[in-house]
C-alpha cells in the first residue's frame, strides 16, 4: 500500500490482473483490517478509496476466473460491512 493518490489502488488492480492471468490463483490478504477498515469511520480518503476499489475488483471477477480472494484479521468488527 502507499499514501501516494492513486497508487494502493493500481496495486490492487494489477494483483487482481496478475491473478486473472495465471489462473487458477489465490489472493491471500492478511490484516484485512489494515487496508479495508469500516469507511464511515476513516477519516483519510486514501482508505475509502482502497476499500471502494477492493469491492469492486472483487465484484468484478468473471463468474468461471479462477480467482479465490481470502482474507485474514483479528479484527472482524473493523472490517467494513461489505467485505464480511
Amino acid at each position: 500500500m502507499s499514501k501516494l493518490a492513486g497508487e494502493s489502488e493500481s496495486n490492487l488492480r494489477k494483483a487482481f490482473e496478475e491473478a486473472e492471468k495465471n489462473s487458477p490463483a489465490i489472493i491471500f490478504i492478511d490484516e484485512l483490517d489494515a487496508i479495508a477498515p469500516k469507511r464511515e469511520k476513516t477519516h483519510g480518503e486514501v482508505e475509502r478509496r482502497i476499500v471502494s476499489q477492493l469491492l469492486t475488483l472483487m465484484d468484478g471477477l468473471k463468474q468461471r476466473s479462477h480467482v479465490i480472494v481470502m482474507a485474514a484479521t483479528n479484527r472482524p468488527n473493523s472490517i467494513d460491512p461489505a467485505l464480511r
